[in-house]
């Protein structure tokens, strides 16, 4: 089903329909605001020369000043607070009647009094602790206003003398006090230091700076994002009819209902959040919490900061990250739900497959499944054909690669970035998708790049059958699973994975390798070591991302030695074990929603839980080969284009009971033995070659099997 892209969202859309003005108008606006200010200042100086608060030549230390002050001396400049009274007055005139030559538009100054509620005063307030920040003509005014080197160019004493008597300082006080909505929102701020009120330095935000210049905030002064590209129009996302009438509805909500998007990575969710603000003409702000913070301590503020930067500049924050955050923290998981709760402004939330939202009821919750093969096949049709690119392609594309629609149209974009003449978009394509599946997996695994060909492959029949069966259930499963409908009952366990054990060098790895190539997959090694953390939560995240990004790319992972990472769980006795089981468990689950290909590799098999076996697609032990099949090894292992003498393949194999690494081993040592030499290969060599195989195992006898 495909959104209307004339779809406003109104939980997104501004308060007020009315259009922005331009950033044009808006420096105009502010230009008179600015001699607004130096007017308001310049009336303070004369009151303060009136007054003699500048001090005269006296007998008696500051005694003008001291006058002046309590309100007895005054009449000293007369001339000069009558003649900036009047500009005062000139310069709100000016403010005035421009504001009113744009009636029908919203100027920057009233558009966040709209925001966040503010009066007439409290907008003036913010227009004046901002002004110094704006042009430092004013700065320099200011300072010589408040007639004192050591206080800051604005302070809430300096601003009720701008304002001048006809207002309440005690009003003044009340809209600077830490409850108010100046200092609470974050527009203003109290300066660090040693001052106290009502002489503390104030600053505004330099986000609400942006807003008076008309900036348009395509960037946060004060925080790094990722760089994207353009989210797609609304037109163009596929999805379910389920999901996409949730969105339609939360469309028509009142404003500042939650949005949740959840699914798996690639499933578009951020996509889908952009493209929302941008129908609703608004930037989403991308907020990752295990980023966010150097240290779990600070999350909850670093949280808060993110929202108030959103709240200031009108984006929508969109938070993700929560599968970071371990389950047993409850407390913190209660306040960072607490906190999103409390915030006066749109939200979304992207969330992993089954994760339960930190919000009160009353959310939207919209389930992003993975597109199947026929949707991804019109998304790759009609992403190339947006930007002029040849379509012939498209449904290998879709076959090959499970990418989600918000990665396809990355995809494609970059592709179309190439230099115009003799493209090839096949292999623009694949580059482009290796090259994101490489920057996921690239931390935790390692993509093996020779592969061996399953044709040259000794293996006994039975096993043969299997591997055959698993490329037919990879290569087969749209038939099926969408045309035959068995996604109706196969609702758990679809992905392929396998448990290949057996004795060290009897193939299992290779045989790994050779399925990725007959497939046209990627195939990459797991490091366990880099997987494994002792951080609680950690190891979760890594596995995450690893299981993520073989979905995604439709990559083959390879947990070699998977006897570390897949074990039984145990009788919880200390903390490590429960944190172990938590990671088992995990495991567990990830299984039965993962739709990739996986396959681990183990000696015995004896330490992995039953419960994985059960999960398994396949379980296939790789025996130690008999003699027929250990002479067809020597034979697959001797390339026609090595030069050999007489060999008595059939010897080797009656004596030796060697596994297939063994073999290739004692093949490649005979070779460089008999290059050492200048001769061809000989049996001789072999033989010689075979006493340092078992010699290199610690081994003095030569017989039996090396291990």
């Amino acid at each position: 089903m495909m959104l209307d892209n004339s779809l406003l969202p109104q939980p997104l859309a501004p308060r007020n329909p009315m259009p922005r003005a331009t950033p044009r108008d808006a420096q105009l606006l502010l230009e008179r605001y600015r001699v607004l200010a130096m007017a308001m200042a310049t009336r303070t100086i004369a009151v303060a020369w009136d007054t003699g608060q500048f001090g005269k030549p006296s007998a008696l230390p500051f005694e003008q000043e001291i006058l002046g002050l309590i309100g007895v001396g005054h009449g000293h400049a007369l001339e000069q607070v009558q003649e900036a009274e009047r500009g005062v007055v000139q310069a709100l005139q000016d403010v005035t009647s421009f504001e009113a030559n744009f009636a029908d538009q919203l100027l920057p100054l009233d558009e966040l009094a709209i925001d966040f509620g503010l009066s007439p005063m409290t907008k003036m307030l913010l227009f004046l602790i901002a002004a110094p920040q704006l042009w430092g003509a004013v700065n320099q005014l200011f300072r010589i206003a408040a007639n004192d080197p050591a206080r800051g160019a604005v302070d809430e004493h300096l601003l009720g003398q701008l304002l001048g008597p006809q207002v309440n300082p005690h009003l003044i006080a009340q809209e600077l006090m830490g409850g108010a909505t100046l200092i609470n929102s974050g527009l203003v701020a109290y300066d660090n230091s040693d001052m106290r009120r009502p002489l503390a330095p104030l600053h505004a935000s330099p986000l609400v700076l942006a807003r008076l210049r008309g900036d348009q905030l395509h960037d946060d002064p004060e925080h790094h994002h990722i760089a994207r590209a353009p989210a797609p129009p609304l037109a163009q996302f596929v999805l379910a009819a389920e999901a996409a009438a949730a969105i339609t509805a939360w469309a028509n909500e009142p404003l500042y209902t939650r949005l949740v998007l959840r699914g798996r990575t690639a499933s578009g969710r951020t996509a889908l959040a952009e493209a929302l603000a941008a129908a609703a003409h608004r930037r989403m702000e991308y907020i990752d919490l295990p980023t966010l913070a150097s240290a779990p301590d600070t999350l909850l503020t670093e949280t808060a900061r993110a929202l108030q930067r959103c709240r200031l500049a009108g984006w929508v924050p969109c938070i993700t990250g929560f599968e970071g955050l371990a389950s047993t923290d409850r407390e913190r998981r209660h306040l960072l739900g607490n906190l999103l709760n409390d915030y006066d402004g749109p939200l979304i939330l992207r969330l992993e497959p089954e994760e339960q939202p930190l919000l009160a009821p009353g959310y939207r919750l919209v389930d992003l499944l993975p597109l199947t093969a026929t949707q991804r096949q019109t998304m790759w049709r009609d992403e190339l054909a947006s930007v002029g690119l040849p379509t012939t392609g498209y449904a290998e594309f879709a076959a090959r690669w499970r990418i989600g629609p918000g990665t396809i149209h990355r995809v494609v974009a970059s592709c179309a970035g190439a230099p115009p003449f003799g493209r090839d978009v096949a292999a623009l394509v694949d580059r482009s998708v290796n090259q994101h599946l490489q920057n996921r997996l690239g931390d935790v695994a390692e993509r093996i790049v020779h592969l061996p060909r399953l044709s040259d492959m000794v293996l006994p029949s039975d096993v043969l059958d299997s591997l055959k069966e698993f490329i037919a259930r990879n290569r087969l499963g749209q038939k099926v699973y969408e045309q035959w409908g068995m996604d109706q009952v196969a609702t758990t366990g679809r992905g392929l994975t396998a448990l290949f054990q057996g004795a060290p060098g009897t193939g299992k790895t290779m045989v790994a390798g050779a399925l990725a190539r007959e497939l046209g997959l990627d195939l990459y090694r797991v490091d366990l070591s880099r997987i494994l953390s002792k951080w609680i939560g950690e190891t979760e995240r890594n596995l995450a991302n690893v299981f993520a990004a073989a979905e995604d790319g439709h990559a083959i992972i390879l947990f070699d030695e998977a006897d570390s990472l897949f074990t039984k769980r145990t009788e919880v006795k200390t903390s490590n074990d429960r944190h172990a089981n938590l990671e088992v468990n995990y495991l567990l689950q990830r299984l039965d929603s993962f739709i990739g290909i996986a396959i681990l590799t183990t000696n015995f098999g004896t330490s992995i839980d039953p419960a994985f076996k059960r999960r398994l697609s396949f379980r296939l032990t790789f025996p130690v080969p008999d003699e027929e099949i250990r002479e067809q090894l020597w034979r697959k292992h001797l390339p026609p284009s090595l030069p050999t003498g007489r060999l008595d393949l059939g010897d080797l194999a009656r004596k030796y009971h060697f596994a297939g690494g063994a073999v290739r081993n004692c093949v490649l040592r005979a070779a460089f033995l008999a290059a050492a030499e200048d001769a061809v290969l000989s049996q001789e060599h072999l033989l010689r070659a075979i006493r340092l195989e078992y010699r290199s195992v610690g081994k003095i006898s030569e017989g039996g099997p090396l291990e």
